[in-house]
């Protein structure tokens, strides 16, 4: 057998062996994310775990220490680095925070009643 003829068999093997694998992994991440779809209320338990993970990341990381030999360049980015992100800058009271992350479960299932109803 020569040798071109035996790598074009194993390239065919290997190429349905990760087919199949591929297929199946996938089918297994779609049904786990049709199986988890998440609510109102967990995406807020999301943001706020998502939250403290960056707390965690930025104590245990140490602020970077800016020598370019620019004072005004340094104090420049180290104002940049230690500056909030745009998460932590609006707050729970805003008004289109709290508009975005309101519960409206009851007022579509009021719709979808109404909807229904046909005198």
């Amino acid at each position: 057998m020569k040798l071109s003829a035996f790598e074009q068999i194993i390239r065919k093997v290997i190429r349905e062996e990760i087919d199949y694998a591929l297929k199946r992994e996938i089918a297994v991440l779609k049904e786990e994310l049709s199986n988890s779809k998440p609510i109102v209320g967990e995406i807020s338990k999301m943001d706020s775990s998502k939250e403290e993970l960056r707390a965690k990341i930025k104590s245990q990381i140490s602020p970077p220490n800016f020598t370019t030999g620019n004072g005004t360049l340094d104090s420049l980015l180290s104002e940049t680095a230690l500056a909030p992100t745009p998460e932590e800058t609006f707050t729970s009271n805003d008004p289109v925070n709290q508009f975005l992350n309101k519960d409206y479960s009851q007022l579509m299932e009021a719709i979808d009643k109404k909807k229904d109803f046909r005198p």
